[in-house]
């Protein structure tokens, strides 16, 4: 039998926050940060010009990856807050994105590698900008579902409707 959904209408109770885990995101940074750190003392103290290739080449790798790691998980969306105006998209290091409800255009679930939720809106200069995030963001589903609840005016695809009126009737059913 398959898993039930749990998904929830949140008009009656905003301002609502969906976001990854701080303390678990904070201490992957931390973590990241200790592979450069140990990395570059690697380098300094045992690496001579009598080392082997491998070894001199593994901490630069090493170094690499872990910067890579602070960097996507410090510019990648970390948290989505519901208000009673509309939805601010809020990263660590990048500035915040508000959203008013009448401003999206449309909201698409698209496959590439992976899946990835899209929301096309209008910017306060008039232009259609677009905000994509994976789909392993948390409770994407509710997510996707109050977003097309909230916002009236949105475009969406016909199997994305097909999708939203699936966790639709969930959502009656546990209300």
């Amino acid at each position: 039998m398959p898993k039930k959904l749990k998904i929830q209408y949140i008009r009656d109770r905003l301002p609502v926050v969906y976001r990854y885990n701080q303390g678990f995101r904070w201490f992957m940074i931390f973590l990241s940060f200790l592979m450069i750190v140990y990395s570059i003392y690697f380098m300094t103290l045992f690496v001579t010009s009598d080392t082997p290739a491998f070894y001199k080449m593994m901490p630069l790798i090493i170094c690499f990856v872990g910067l890579d790691s602070i960097l996507r998980k410090i510019t990648s969306l970390n948290s989505i807050t519901f208000s009673h105006d509309g939805i601010r998209f809020g990263y660590i290091a990048k500035r915040s994105t508000f959203i008013t409800y009448e401003d999206i255009q449309s909201l698409e679930l698209l496959r590439k590698v992976t899946y990835y939720m899209q929301i096309a809106y209008r910017d306060k200069d008039g232009k259609v900008r677009q905000i994509k995030t994976p789909a392993s963001f948390p409770h994407v589903l509710e997510v996707i579902f109050n977003v097309a609840d909230l916002a009236k005016s949105a475009v969406i695809p016909e199997k994305m409707q097909g999708v939203l009126d699936y966790l639709k009737a969930s959502a009656d059913n546990e209300i």
